[in-house]
């Protein structure tokens, strides 16, 4: 089951990515400007304007790297996240640059 709702989830993201990209639909200087406003909303919030579209589709916690950094669902609810990190039995929590977090070293 964990691998279907992988796939259909990495269907959805590839189609975002396309829809947002323009992949060749949207003029370049056009998307060449989107893409730097993604970066800088990346930057400012942590996330990317598909990872914004998903949170608001599927009112959950979206984050793409989770489909390869991590045994995670890309969208988790508030409670689920939680429930990870308990599971995960860390005295102290840090989060790497793709905010995936991990068990920090005394």
């Amino acid at each position: 089951m964990t691998n279907i709702t992988r796939l259909q989830i990495f269907s959805i993201v590839s189609i975002i990515n396309l829809i947002v990209s323009g992949c060749g639909i949207i003029p370049i200087q056009f998307s060449i400007a989107s893409t730097g406003l993604d970066i800088a909303l990346t930057a400012e919030t942590g996330k990317s304007s598909s990872e914004h579209i998903a949170d608001g589709v599927t009112k959950k916690d979206c984050q793409w790297s989770r489909l390869f950094a991590t045994d995670w669902k890309v969208c988790l609810s508030h409670e689920e996240y939680v429930d990870n990190l308990m599971i995960m039995n860390c005295h102290t929590y840090s989060w790497n640059f793709l905010n995936i977090p991990y068990c920090k070293e005394k």
